[in-house]
């Protein structure tokens, strides 16, 4: 199965240790799963431990107006720079789809 978990909300919200859980389990059954960091949910680059949802083999790609509108502006190596234009032509490709604001 393929899984968008898409984050707006910020990193230092209860949202990150079930983002994370989610993450670790879905990964650990062998699902495929892509997290979409938009709005708040770019600030997720700037946590040191964030690294993490990456090591257990998630994709992490974030919304590259979102970061320069925050001013977000060292972009760690395990983050790909995106659009949620094309987040909206992905979507049609993901199995389920959970959104965290």
């Amino acid at each position: 199965m393929k899984v968008l978990i898409f984050i707006t909300s910020v990193p230092y919200a209860k949202d990150y240790t079930t983002i994370k859980n989610l993450t670790k389990a879905l990964r650990e059954k062998g699902h495929e799963v892509v997290l979409f960091l938009s709005g708040n949910g770019v600030y997720y680059l700037q946590r040191p431990d964030a690294q993490e949802l990456h090591l257990f083999g998630a994709k992490v790609m974030f919304c590259a107006h979102s970061a320069n509108q925050r001013g977000v502006k060292e972009i760690p190596s395990w983050a790909e720079s995106s659009s949620t234009y094309s987040l909206s032509q992905m979507m049609k490709e993901f199995d389920k789809i959970l959104a965290f604001n």
